[in-house]
This record gives structure tokens, sequence and C-alpha cells, in this order.
């Protein structure tokens, strides 16, 4: 693939910053930003999978830090975009597909590139954030399920050995476990 962060190449016939190579550029540093979100993600969901829960609320820092990134990449490639649509004089909702569409060579290449890798690390992001949401339901449903049996009844062995029925008593959970 062509590497499209030379944001700064110039038209020679024209002499001025070629236009698609602007969002190439933005378009680039947001896959990149993207495969920091999975990164985090993936992170979160091994963390939880684990059972190593001291460690989640540091993995879920790390993913909101790569999210608040992520949309700040998102407001700048809507502006490159955008720019790059009204110097064509294209509509407003203009689209990747829709600059790879009439954008000269090497550029539809280069956009559909994109477009497709973008595509695939949202469906990767989708995948593991839905494991993950698996994973705390099933956490949280077990926490569930052990706090209502804290407040049973339980049945010991005696002494001499046989079974015996307790009534549930009061009990200090811990806040830091």
């Amino acid at each position: 693939m062509l590497n499209p962060r030379a944001a700064d190449r110039t038209d020679a016939a024209i002499g001025r910053a070629d236009p698609f190579a602007g969002v190439a550029a933005v378009l680039w540093s947001e896959r990149e930003i993207l495969e920091r979100v999975l990164f985090a993600l993936t992170t979160e969901r091994l963390v939880l999978e684990s059972g190593q829960t001291r460690w989640l609320a540091r993995a879920d820092q790390q993913v909101q830090d790569a999210l608040e990134v992520l949309r700040t990449s998102e407001v700048l490639r809507s502006a490159e975009v955008q720019a790059l649509a009204d110097q064509l004089n294209l509509p407003f909702e203009t689209n990747l597909a829709g600059l790879a569409s009439i954008a000269p060579e090497p550029w539809p290449y280069v956009l559909n590139e994109h477009r497709t890798a973008l595509r695939d690390l949202t469906a990767e992001i989708d995948a593991v954030t839905t494991d993950i949401r698996r994973l705390l339901h099933a956490g949280a449903q077990a926490i569930g399920e052990t706090l209502d049996r804290l407040g049973d009844a339980f049945s010991a062995y005696t002494a001499n050995g046989a079974v015996a029925t307790f009534p549930a008593r009061p009990i200090f959970i811990d806040e830091q476990a």
C-alpha cells in the first residue's frame, strides 16, 4: 500500500498541496488510533478473563484515554474530509467511498484501503467489546448470586458429624477486596 503520510506532496502541474494527501494522512492516523483502542480493549478483556480485577481500573483508564484520542481524531477527520468536499464542490454528506470514486490515481486505491482497514478495525473492536460485556455481565451475575446467598441460612457439620442448619448472621464485606 502507498504510504499516505505524505501530506505535503505537491501537484507539480499547479504547484500546491494535493488535497487528497491531507485526508489520507488523517485516515492513517485514525487507523493507528483505532489500533490503540483495540489494544486497550483487548488488554481489558484479558484482565477480566484472568480474574485479576486489581488491574481492571487501570485497564479501563487505558480504554478511556484511547477513546478520548479517537474522539479528537474523528473531529479532525470530519473537518479534513469536509474541507476536501468543499474544495471539490461535493455535497456535505460525501463519505470516503464517494471521495474514492472521484479521486485521481493513486487516491482511489489508497482511500479504499483505508476504508477497508477502518471497517475491519471497527469489526474487531465490536467483537472485543461484546466479549467484555459478556464477561462483565457474568461477573455481575456471580456477585449478585453470592450476595443473595450471604443472607441465607447455611448448613455445616457439627462436632459429632451431623449436618446442622445455622441461621444467617451479620457479616462484614471488605470494601477493598
